[in-house]
């Protein structure tokens, strides 16, 4: 399904078109455009949003993994999510691990990472997982197959498994990426990595069937 998304010169047109029906002034148009505009970008957001949420549900009610009585419900509050530094070389990039294939029955993993301004993975497959992200905050590029998009925050990205692909935080301040993988259990990786030297990394990315197929964005 796709929205249409009207333009300001539409909202231009259709407020000067009723105020001149209604014979009233137009002096305070501006002010209308900005409240329009301003609505939009908050319609906007909030439907980037939900439509992160319905692909996660969707993806867990599809997987066989979910089973009656799997798993226990839980909750971490700000702050309490086990968090691991990066390898060597990305030690500036944090990842919290906020559910576990553990917790979730195998269904899925979720983590949320930190990211500084100019760093990023190099281009990788994952050999089973599907994996998905938001853009909490910051501006990144995306890069799926040979196409490079500009995601900034509230965007969402979809990855199927063996699709080559890689980010990078273009922004001067580090950026914010919630990130879902399913089947769970790559997300345990980044709990074994941390200040790892390249050697190690390469065992533990093939240990979690991710591939470098490519370099980094730059």
């Amino acid at each position: 399904m796709q929205f249409d998304q009207p333009n300001q010169r539409e909202f231009i047109t259709l407020i000067s078109a009723d105020r001149l029906r209604h014979h009233l002034p137009i002096a305070t148009l501006p002010d209308e455009v900005t409240m329009q505009a301003n609505l939009m970008k908050m319609g906007f957001g909030l439907l980037h949003s939900l439509a992160a949420a319905v692909v996660f549900l969707v993806l867990l009610s599809g997987s066989s993994a979910v089973a009656a009585g799997e798993g226990e419900a839980f909750i971490f509050l700000p702050g309490e999510a086990p968090r691991y530094g990066g390898q060597q070389g990305r030690e500036a990039d944090t990842t919290e691990l906020l559910a576990t294939t553990e917790q979730t029955g195998g269904v899925v993993g979720i983590f949320r990472q930190t990211i500084a301004p100019k760093s990023g993975p190099p281009t990788h497959v994952h050999g089973m997982e599907a994996e998905f992200c938001y853009v909490v905050s910051g501006q990144f590029n995306f890069k799926m197959g040979e196409r490079v998009v500009s995601a900034p925050a509230g965007s969402f990205i979809f990855i199927p498994p063996r699709t080559p692909h890689t980010f990078q935080n273009i922004g001067t301040e580090p950026g914010v990426l919630l990130f879902g993988v399913t089947p769970g259990g790559f997300e345990k990786m980044f709990a074994e990595r941390q200040g790892v030297d390249a050697q190690t990394n390469e065992n533990l990315m093939a240990k979690h069937h991710m591939q470098v197929v490519g370099p980094p964005l730059r």
